[in-house]
């Protein structure tokens, strides 16, 4: 069978520094690697000899391909402004399975994005914390997202942490968007902290342009001025976040049309996190990677990759 080799650029703007005598022997470099068949399932088994990288058009031995037994810091950002999603039983059930299921080996936290960024359950492997603070969240509904704000705080608390594995999932409705953020910024921290980010979107049955009837007083009818005008932009930023952050970190996109598909969104989601490789390999210099490729020599296989932190050992 002929094999093709698929690549996946990287835009890494990570300083990396080298350990000891790194120059003249050469510096250890990981990337999380996620290799998927046509269907959509992990692939496993593979070695060293299935893996090629190149940087800046240069190829770089692969030293190890192992299975990733890195735990990972995930955080879950639940769009509250799914006035819909938030009160359906499918939903909140798949939900709680997913996240309980991923706290069984990892740090998982809770944030709402919907009215503002609000974190709901800080990053804990407590089944019962994140149960009793999810419950509460469930009762909230608005009209407008903060997406973006909530993944800019998410990343501030993966960087007060460390973390060797940040992740972020993302859990949306396509409500008016109205961070203050803006999507290249938001995408700049994804990359510069390896945050590998992942979206499930559900499509809004009215679309995001409708904003909801409010008072008719002078201050929410300035309210609602502000937030027509600003419903276009946040839809765009909205939409340069899923599709920039998601491909420059290794991560993904499903976009559903009914709060039944959650289910096995979430399911097909946590098997993708909880596999994977961590690639090893060795180049010399200290300084920054530049145009990081990784490529499967796996006919037909879908890729995802993103360097380790930097520091990782």
């Amino acid at each position: 069978m002929n094999q093709k080799s698929t690549f996946a650029i990287l835009i890494v703007i990570l300083s990396l520094t080298a350990a000891g005598s790194a120059a003249a022997q050469g510096t250890e470099k990981h990337v999380f690697v996620t290799v998927l068949d046509s269907s959509g399932a992990p692939i496993e088994g593979l070695t060293a000899d299935h893996f090629a990288v190149r940087e800046s058009g240069k190829e770089r031995p692969v030293d190890r391909v192992e299975p990733l037994r890195t735990a990972m810091h995930l955080a879950v950002l639940v769009d509250t402004s799914a006035v819909t999603a938030a009160t359906d039983q499918a939903f909140r059930k798949a939900l709680l399975e997913f996240v309980e299921q991923l706290a069984a080996f990892n740090h998982v936290a809770v944030y709402a994005s919907g009215d503002r960024a609000a974190p709901v359950v800080p990053f804990t492997q407590d089944p019962a914390q994140l149960r009793s603070g999810m419950a509460g969240m469930f009762a909230w509904a608005h009209t407008r997202s903060h997406l973006i704000d909530t993944v800019d705080l998410a990343l501030r608390d993966l960087a007060r942490i460390e973390s060797p594995r940040p992740v972020i999932v993302a859990i949306t409705a396509e409500t008016p968007e109205a961070s203050r953020t803006s999507a290249g910024s938001a995408v700049k921290r994804l990359i510069a902290q390896s945050t590998a980010f992942h979206v499930i979107s559900l499509a809004s049955a009215t679309g995001s342009g409708g904003i909801s009837t409010m008072g008719a007083n002078v201050e929410t009818s300035s309210q609602r001025l502000q937030g027509m005008i600003a419903t276009g932009e946040g839809d765009k930023e909205r939409t340069r976040i899923y599709q920039l952050g998601t491909s420059a970190t290794g991560g993904s996109v499903q976009r559903l049309t009914s709060t039944l598909a959650f289910g096995p969104a979430l399911t097909r989601l946590a098997r993708e996190l909880s596999s994977g490789y961590r690639l090893t390999f060795t180049r010399q210099g200290s300084g920054k990677i530049k145009d990081l490729q990784v490529g499967i020599m796996v006919d037909g296989a879908t890729l995802r990759a993103i360097a380790a932190p930097s520091g990782t050992k």
